[in-house]
Parts: structure tokens; C-alpha cells; sequence
């Protein structure tokens, strides 16, 4: 038993600065949906009326809680395979939310537009006037201050 709890103390002892070394430097604070677009040749006109309704639905998450924040922007003059002309970012408070998110947003979504088929036929439009470049799911992080 002696020679048992020696090795136990043993292990502890050299097992603790390496658990120093695990530690991270940052700590995660949200989590955010980065989606951007490319508008089809001639679909400009097409693609803002139908895209006219994300902030609407943007605003509604937001007072239900579901995101804290969102942002739509333009792309100024990047050229390319990977090009987009609209990008939209949406912030969430953790991944436990997001998780979630799209059970709580259906009701939310479904008010916004009002019928399903109005919300059919702005998909509809959304899908026939443009293609998604990428969605890319990031972690927020704040990094811890420096000893």
C-alpha cells in the first residue's frame, strides 16, 4: 500500500506543471455565423428584394434573444473563384444557443413573412438569384491578460 501511495504521490507531483501547460490563453466568449454571397449575373434587382427581409428577421431573433447582434456587408473589390458581393454575420451568445436557434426561430421566421407561401416565394427568389460562397461557424475569443 506504501509503495502504491508513493507512486500516486509521485505521479501528482510531476503531473502538475504540466497541467500548467494546458491551460488556455483565451477563454471563448460567442459565437458567430459568417455567410457570403454572390449575386447571379442580372439577379441584382431580384436578390435585394428578397434579401430585403433578412433584417427584419435579424431584429425579431434579436428581441426573442436568439442572436445578440448581425451585420450585412458589401464586398468592395475582391476578385477571384472566392468572390461575394454580400456577406451577413450573425452573433450568437454561445454554442448552446445556437444549438437551439432553429427550433426557436421557426415561429419567429414564419411571423415575419407573414404566410408560407409568402416565404416560399422570397426563398424561391432568394435561391434563383444567388449562391452561397461560404458559411464558416467561428468562436469569439478574449484572450486572458498576460502574467
Amino acid at each position: 500500500m506504501k509503495a502504491f501511495a508513493r507512486c500516486f504521490v509521485a505521479l501528482v507531483l510531476t503531473a502538475m506543471p504540466v497541467s500548467g501547460l494546458a491551460q488556455q490563453y483565451y477563454s471563448h466568449t460567442g459565437v458567430v455565423r459568417a455567410v457570403k454571397l454572390r449575386i447571379l449575373p442580372g439577379k441584382t434587382k431580384e436578390f435585394y428584394e428578397a434579401f430585403a427581409y433578412a433584417p427584419k428577421v435579424f431584429e425579431a431573433e434579436k428581441a426573442a434573444g436568439i442572436i445578440t447582434g448581425y451585420s450585412i456587408m458589401t464586398s468592395v473589390n475582391f476578385e477571384g473563384p472566392e468572390k461575394w458581393d454580400v456577406m451577413y454575420v450573425l452573433h450568437f451568445k454561445n454554442m448552446a444557443v445556437l444549438d437551439t436557434s432553429a427550433d426557436l426561430a421557426e415561429p419567429i421566421i414564419a411571423k415575419v413573412y407573414g404566410s408560407p407561401e409568402k416565404r416560399a416565394e422570397v426563398l424561391r427568389m432568394r435561391a434563383e438569384s444567388t449562391e452561397v460562397v461560404s458559411s464558416e461557424l467561428v468562436r469569439e475569443i478574449q484572450l486572458k491578460p498576460v502574467p
